[in-house]
């Protein structure tokens, strides 16, 4: 249930040239290199799934502003076979971080460096297997770094553009930055893939992945081919994950004010993503729980993420932050354009909601120790995320559309393909406006408190924010005053969320006009408010029995859910029919609602007795890495309150303790910790260590160890 806010509840004038100059300099001071322009990269590796490994070369141009005697190159934990500089052998040094070439570098001058190298990275490239048993590939350079699998450059004011070939086995598709301009066969098992990139970019937003996919290919307003890639599988998934999509794009295009930068913009869904989605430079890659059919739509669908990553294209990729303390500059811009978007899709009822919702969570955040001002490089997700978002909305409402909409074009394009401070976004947005923004400044990105009266100022000059806000006042009066209000709420046609924060306002209650309002809500047929019934209404009365049991056959996965377990609770009479009604009914991708079925059928008394074996081993399955990891996590989750584990499934913990996902990874290891207590499933490890893979075998040796 939401809580109420805490106060109850968010024309271009250029530059001279001299402070050009100053401001390129000052950039230029930020770079690692500031004397040597790296300016085109081409890359030609060749990816082995088999061995983990990729291989290759990588060929750099530059050119010296200044004399240097050495330059260096980001390369983590690599083999470096050869270096040369201009087509000559050259005597470098690395450390296992850095490749530095000693020279007399001349200033002004060209020159280009080729480094041959195999690399077998434990970060930033991952190799899976897809659900079909697919080699799948795929980089996630942002946090974790391209030089790990690509000798590069982690200083990201260094800008360049990159050229990639790449090799793989013949029958997959490979999609990475750029158009791709040809494909060539190398040999009966391997073909090579050519991209080709017109623009300069940072090089974590150097990305590719490899996979069985199949692809629709769109086209936007203004000619961008737009590619959507699924897996085959997943045909009839398609316009459910990828609905709205085209419009987003025109959307975001036109509201932004400045044409999309990049040759073309594509799709791609991995396996086990570390993250929603990452915005490589016209390749996003972003996780398959997104792919989704079209009842999972209405509660866990891909437009947010979609809109995210897309605005991200020029709010992070065209232009780029110099260091962390601006990270809100490509976080806030992507938060606030994807809400924008949604505002178009979903309405501004939506759009005020959401504000009002990251309103709450920055109010309490500021609370607490955990507060950061938005300029601190160290803030959470949170702040730079939704108090950007709320930052730049706040200066939309201060300087005004016309001002906003300028500033924004002007800021885009003064500074395409190079990096910005805040300082810089903060000038344009002054000097156009004619507003002094040094007050904004302090309130909205420098204090460590959110402004939450601020932002209720803002948010109250909408209608539907006010009426909401009225509703949620009456959280703490007695029932007994507030009948009529609550019924009103619930007044065809019900708005979403006050229809919904009308339910939570009865939950717990019970009496003959408690059960009238209930009936009330059953009746709007709101899906979202229906939803909200099944979540705060545990223990049914009998009075809603045959309107709670309706929502079983919602098309809301996150509504059956709650509904069949609350109605397998509170009806034991009724188990078996609870259970025969939804045994198709598989849910999200994370099977939420196969796997509840699965575990109240096995806990239903004399319900298909002689299953139960064949019930237990398909809930056991699915900590199988054959599955998604949350898939996965929510198996190890059941089977831990069971106290049922396999040896399979004992085995797949250990896997899933030693995964790439950190936060599936963090989870397995809660799990073992607790369950290692037990001496019954130590001594169970004590016998398996063997069948396990050496990491797994080091990793939980440690674990066995007192």
């Amino acid at each position: 249930m939401k809580f109420i806010l805490s106060f109850l509840i968010l024309v271009f004038s250029s530059f001279g040239n001299a402070q050009e100059v100053a401001s390129m300099q000052l950039h230029n001071a930020k770079k690692e290199q500031p004397n040597v322009d790296f300016q085109n990269g081409k890359v030609d590796v060749t990816v082995d799934f088999k061995s983990k490994k990729v291989k290759g070369k990588v060929t750099y141009t530059f050119k010296t502003i200044e004399s240097v005697k050495s330059i260096f190159i980001d390369a983590k934990h690599m083999i470096i076979n050869k270096v040369s500089l201009d087509d000559k052998n050259v005597d470098f040094k690395y450390d296992d971080k850095k490749i530095v070439i000693n020279s007399d570098f001349k200033s002004e001058s060209k020159y280009q460096i080729v480094i041959d190298y195999e690399a077998k990275p434990k970060k930033a490239l991952y190799f899976v297997k897809d659900y079909e048993g697919n080699d799948q590939v795929w980089t996630q350079g942002q946090g974790k770094y391209t030089s790990n699998w690509l000798p590069s450059f982690d200083d990201m004011n260094e800008k360049l553009e990159y050229d990639l070939t790449i090799n793989f086995y013949k029958g997959y598709e490979v999609i990475a930055n750029g158009k791709l301009t040809k494909t060539v066969s190398v040999n009966d098992s391997i073909q090579s893939w050519h991209y080709d990139m017109k623009r300069p970019m940072s090089s974590y937003l150097v990305a590719f992945a490899i996979g069985k996919y199949d692809k629709v290919v769109e086209t936007s307003a203004n000619g961008t081919p737009l590619e959507m890639y699924y897996y085959p599988r997943d045909k009839h998934k398609f316009e459910a994950t990828y609905r709205h999509s085209k419009q987003i794009f025109d959307f975001l295009e036109k509201e932004i004010g400045f044409s999309f930068p990049w040759q073309n913009y594509k799709q791609i869904p991995v396996k086990d993503f570390l993250y929603a989605g990452m915005e490589n430079t016209g390749t996003t890659i972003f996780s398959d729980a997104f792919v989704v059919d079209e009842t999972a739509f209405i509660d866990q669908n891909y437009i947010n993420v979609n809109a995210h990553e897309l605005a991200h294209q020029w709010f992070g990729d065209l232009v780029t932050e110099t260091e962390g303390t601006h990270h809100w500059l490509q976080e806030g811009f992507a938060t606030y354009y994807a809400l924008l978007a949604e505002k178009e899709i979903f309405g501004d009822d939506y759009f005020q909601y959401k504000l009002y919702e990251s309103a709450e969570q920055l109010t309490e955040l500021s609370k607490t120790k955990n507060a950061t001002s938005l300029l601190d490089p160290k803030a959470s997700s949170l702040t730079f995320y939704q108090r950007g978002a709320w930052a730049i909305h706040a200066l939309r409402n201060l300087i005004g559309d016309t001002s906003f909409k300028i500033t924004i074009n002007n800021y885009l394009e003064k500074h395409k393909f190079q990096n910005v401070t805040t300082n810089d976004f903060i000038a344009i947005a002054s000097a156009v406006s004619g507003t002094d923004l040094k007050t904004f400044r302090q309130l909205w990105l420098e204090n460590i408190k959110f402004p939450s009266q601020e932002a209720l100022d803002i948010l109250a000059k909408s209608d539907f924010i006010k009426n909401y806000l009225g509703l949620a006042q009456e959280r703490t009066q007695p029932m007994v005053g507030k009948w009529g209000i609550l019924a009103k709420a619930l007044d065809f046609p019900t708005n979403d969320y006050i229809g919904q924060e009308a339910v939570y306002q009865l939950e717990g209650k019970n009496s003959p006009e408690i059960i009238a309002l209930y009936d009330k809500a059953f009746e709007t047929n709101n899906i979202f408010v229906r939803q909200a019934i099944a979540n705060t209404l545990s223990t049914v009365p009998k009075d809603l029995q045959e309107q709670y049991e309706s929502l079983l056959k919602d098309a809301s996965y996150a509504t059956i859910e709650p509904a069949l377990y609350h109605l397998w609770t509170s009806f034991p009479e009724k188990r078996k029919e609870y259970l025969d009604l939804t045994k198709e009914i598989v849910g999200f991708n994370t099977k939420n609602i196969r796997m509840l079925w699965l575990v109240l059928a096995l806990n239903t008394k004399d319900y298909h007795t002689s299953e139960h074996q064949k019930f237990y081993l398909e809930l056991s399955g699915y900590t199988s890495s054959k599955f998604g990891f949350s898939t996965r996590e929510n198996a190890f989750t059941y089977l831990e309150s069971l106290q049922a584990f396999s040896d399979r499934s004992l085995i797949d913990l250990v896997d899933g303790a030693t995964h790439h996902n950190w936060r599936f990874r963090n989870s397995c290891r809660k799990i073992l910790d607790k369950i290692l207590k037990d001496e019954k499933y130590k001594k169970k490890y004590v016998v398996l260590l063997g069948s396990l893979p050496k990491n797994q075998q080091d990793f939980l040796k440690k674990k066995l160890t007192p």
